[in-house]
């Protein structure tokens, strides 16, 4: 599970000093303005010259966090609204998604995601045998690189309007597996390194399965009738917080039973996705909560997360980790997914767009470092991994989809 936050801007020193008599909220407050204002500033010049909005967003955060200018440090309050971003991002990604499409991309995902863990695993895992790692953290590094960030890759894909195309729908239903086939392989590193067994893992890999069978089937039928009731019967911002109920409930579930909490939100976006997709005032109000604030905030504080020094920055691990962890989940995604696509070029992007390692493979990190597999400087060099491959992938994946667009093939 993920780690819990203290309050970091609880009496700290920093560029917006903070009163010693509990008045802490008008802080709080200044510091979202800057940090929302930068971010949206960032990602609208980032994309206006041609790449995602998120290399601004996350950028402006990492500007802006202790890496760099200082004014803004990491707290429980853009801890929670960055939650909230990614709990409303995966949630319109679900919406978005076609489950039909979904559906047909089945046998693809789960090639892909199959060779997108299991090359990326055995490539970070060889890595950390070869540098003289012990197996344990040799087996953490396989299952770092083996995540894919479904939260970026979405975004990506969202800023493409590819998010229901044959790539998109490869794409999201392999992120899918992968989180959860990585998340699983984490709970049985953590159950053995703490002396645990296997009847916990095999009891959350049951309830795992059974929460997702129950969000495609009879959840589904649930939900979208309860919701269908409440829009024809109530008002315009009932209907929208039912919808907001269930895609913060659905989140909660997930998280309860050993999953993280981005796998529920999309599922519940899935669930009420023929309900909500042509209800375009609804939906345009989820989008313009998420986009315009806690989407944003989600991204700029990926950002705010990372902690640069010259020592971090001159490990020699880092750079071999960055390699290998674009490589595996090129070759990867470019295996799994080739047979299923028209041509080599629609294969590569979805090896790019599987390289993003995100808010999943952080809360790796940190469950490993609490549970003692891993040292922090291992983490730091792990985090700037995840934060390189955010920032990077993206512009690669805008470069593919450009010149897929300029070859005149179909996205």
């Amino acid at each position: 599970m993920p780690p819990c936050h203290s309050y970091s801007g609880m009496g700290r020193q920093g560029f917006l000093p903070y009163p010693g008599d509990g008045r802490v909220s008008m802080f709080v407050v200044l510091e979202i303005v800057i940090l929302l204002l930068v971010a949206k500033g960032a990602g609208e010049i980032v994309e206006r010259a041609g790449y995602p909005a998120l290399v601004g967003e996350i950028t402006a955060g990492l500007i802006l966090g202790p890496s760099l200018l200082g004014i803004i440090e990491p707290n429980e309050v853009i801890t929670a609204l960055s939650d909230l971003g990614l709990i409303v991002l995966l949630f319109l990604s679900g919406i978005d998604t076609d489950l039909k499409n979904l559906a047909s991309a089945e046998k693809a995902g789960t090639l892909t995601a199959l060779c997108g863990v299991i090359i990326p695993f055995a490539s970070g895992f060889g890595l950390g045998y070869l540098i003289g790692m012990d197996t344990i953290t040799s087996v953490f590094l396989g299952i770092a690189l083996a995540i894919t960030s479904i939260g970026i890759s979405v975004r990506a894909l969202v800023d493409e309007h590819a998010i229901s195309s044959p790539i998109g729908s490869i794409i999201i239903t392999s992120a899918v597996i992968d989180d959860l086939i990585g998340i699983l392989l984490l709970a049985t590193l953590s159950a053995f390194a703490l002396g645990g067994g296997l009847a916990s893992v095999a009891g959350t890999a049951i309830l795992a399965l059974l929460f997702l069978i129950f969000m495609v089937t009879g959840g589904r039928r649930i939900l979208g009738r309860w919701y269908a009731t409440v829009r024809r019967h109530a008002s315009h911002e009932t209907a929208y917080s039912a919808s907001l109920i269930i895609a913060f409930a659905s989140a909660a579930a997930s998280h309860i039973i050993g999953l993280h909490l981005a796998i529920g939100a999309f599922f519940a976006g899935l669930a009420l996705s023929d309900r909500i997709r042509p209800d375009r005032s609804i939906e345009g109000s989820l989008s313009d909560l998420g986009m315009g604030f806690l989407i944003t905030i989600f991204f700029a504080s990926i950002g705010l997360s990372l902690t640069l020094s010259v020592e971090t920055l001159l490990d020699p691990l880092l750079i071999p980790l960055v390699l290998v962890a674009f490589s595996g989940k090129i070759i990867g995604g470019y295996i799994g997914s080739r047979p299923f696509l028209p041509d080599n070029q629609s294969a590569l992007i979805v090896g790019i767009g599987l390289c993003p390692r995100g808010e999943v493979a952080l809360v790796v990190a940190s469950i490993a470092l609490s549970a003692g597999i891993i040292t922090a400087g291992l983490y730091t060099t792990v985090t700037i991994m995840v934060i390189a491959t955010v920032l990077i992938a993206p512009i690669f994946f805008r470069m593919g989809f450009k010149a897929l667009r300029r070859s005149g093939d179909a996205v």
